[in-house]
């Protein structure tokens, strides 16, 4: 290196500045990014992986996850993602099947992220990847945002670390470890799975699958952490497991091939967390870190993406983090009640077998239940940013 050349982290960084910046470049932080450089702020994002990468969340969008991706400018369909109209609900050998009262769509996480991601960039956000974010510091009023390179001042910051938690702002343990992994399903049980989001019971947990882009099955599911010790983490293990418990399990995965050698997991979800506590007046918590509703309800997508919204849409108000926080968990509390009491019957074995029979009674009573775990108050959120623009 020459004298007086910048070092290869200046060079980086050279002139970086914003107005806000997210650390995090998952579903909210890009959310929070490209909804302020599209309203003329200049936004940056710090993402912790150097490139695109799975990751252990579901891969099911609801009609409000969509609605709110085409808000932002992503045309869903030319994605290529896999039409979903129908619930499969199953429990040892018994399943019931109810139509959606939506159609929707199965994408992966891997090229989902990386095209709002790609957006964000788009519209103006500067991103860099490969540079965790260490650290969040409220300033009277500024930010610091700090990195293991160099450290940053901006107006407002959105903690969008997703499931992965930042030093000095820790949420709570919780008792079940997340997993996914990408199967390539044999022929015989695609018709089976095509158009169709399966819910599989099993004593510890449940599974969820879906078809994603290009012929891919994707596999979510949770797991009681006690219940994994004496199952074991490997694939094969677990999927063993599953299978005893489930015929349906092992017909509609036989003969399938794994994209990845070992799924993906996570510990510790904290599900039914909710954020109440203010970081700081102009620290936004958005994503995971704002609030966990249990993945069965298949709107993590869009709560990730409408607080990533209603984060930018505060700052360019200059409202408060309190506020914003106050007012996004009181849209979400009803849905989150629901999940809670839904959670409870799958996690009892008899509740669950008299589930499954009403299912098969009244699969009407399942689409109303898919309608009443949906998020509420987001056609307020589009509606209210489109008459502004």
């Amino acid at each position: 290196m020459k004298h007086g050349e910048p070092k290869p982290d200046e060079a980086l960084f050279d002139g970086a500045s914003a107005d806000a910046i997210a650390a995090g470049g998952g579903l909210a932080g890009s959310a929070f990014a490209l909804e302020l450089a599209r309203h003329g702020a200049s936004a940056m994002i710090f993402e912790r992986m150097p490139g695109p990468h799975h990751k252990v969340c579901g891969e099911f969008l609801s009609d409000r996850a969509q609605a709110l991706l085409q808000y932002l400018g992503i045309d869903v369909e030319a994605l290529g993602g896999s039409p979903v109209e129908t619930l499969c609900l199953s429990n040892g050998s018994k399943q019931a099947s109810a139509p959606l009262p939506f159609k929707a769509v199965g994408i992966s996480r891997f090229l989902l992220d990386e095209t709002l991601l790609k957006a964000a960039e788009h519209a103006g956000a500067r991103v860099f990847r490969g540079v965790p974010v260490d650290g969040l510091e409220d300033r009277g009023g500024r930010v610091l945002v700090r990195t293991a390179r160099a450290t940053f001042e901006c107006r407002a910051a959105a903690l969008a670390s997703g499931k992965h938690n930042l030093r000095g702002l820790p949420r709570p343990d919780g008792s079940m470890v997340g997993f996914k992994i990408h199967l390539r399903p044999a022929q015989a049980a695609c018709s089976a799975l095509i158009g169709v989001v399966h819910l599989i019971a099993f004593e510890g947990g449940y599974l969820g699958l879906c078809m994603v882009e290009k012929g891919t099955l994707s596999i979510a599911w949770i797991i009681n952490a006690d219940i994994l010790r004496s199952v074991g983490t490997s694939w094969a293990a677990q999927s063993a497991y599953f299978s005893k418990q489930s015929s349906f399990f092992a017909d509609l995965t036989n003969g399938a091939t794994p994209a990845w050698e070992k799924p993906l997991a996570v510990s510790g979800l904290p599900y039914g967390f909710m954020r109440s506590e203010t970081i700081a007046q102009s620290i936004f918590p958005v994503g995971d870190q704002l609030a966990v509703i249990p993945s069965f309800s298949g709107d993590g997508t869009a709560l990730a993406l409408a607080s990533g919204i209603a984060a930018a849409k505060a700052v360019l108000k200059g409202e408060s983090a309190a506020d914003f926080q106050c007012r996004m968990l009181a849209n979400y509390r009803p849905q989150f009640r629901r999940a809670a009491a839904l959670d409870l019957v799958i996690a009892n074995a008899l509740l669950r077998r008299a589930g499954i029979v009403g299912a098969r009674l009244l699969p009407r009573m399942v689409t109303m239940l898919v309608s009443a775990t949906r998020l509420r108050g987001l056609d307020g959120l589009t509606a209210s940013m489109e008459a502004r623009d």
